[in-house]
């Protein structure tokens, strides 16, 4: 079993339906109305968070037992986890992806939260 996030960034308004737009990344589309990412920066941001973990190569990480992997395209990046890590990883990697001005898609709840500065975020902080 596993759980997934992913992040992405919004160049004008937040009211979109956040599943589509998730579906359209996840299947390589390009979305209008997204950002590119810094997905380098955001990449080794990740390796940091997770510098207690065996890298296996530039997107995947385990522990015993455990494991996360990034999916990534130029507007998007995704996590995919085992499921017993969810909520560690989570409490420890979402605040700085989100300081990267991207919003929190959680797919699992249909939830998403908007990113430190995102457009239309209202200057979140």
């Amino acid at each position: 079993m596993s759980f997934d996030i992913a992040f992405w960034r919004y160049n004008d308004t937040l009211k979109h339906d956040h599943a589509e737009v998730f579906a359209s990344l996840d299947s390589g589309s390009k979305v209008e109305g997204l950002a590119l990412l810094d997905i380098d920066a955001m990449l080794a941001r990740l390796a940091e968070l997770l510098s207690a973990w065996e890298r296996i190569n530039e997107r995947t990480w385990e522990k015993p037992g455990q494991y996360l992997q990034a999916g990534i395209s130029p507007q998007h990046l995704s996590i995919n986890m085992s499921f017993g890590v969810a909520r560690p990883v989570l409490l420890k990697i979402t605040t700085p992806m989100r300081r990267f001005g991207c919003g929190l898609w959680n797919p699992q709840l249909n939830l998403r939260l908007a990113g430190y500065d995102e457009a239309g975020a209202k200057g979140e902080k």
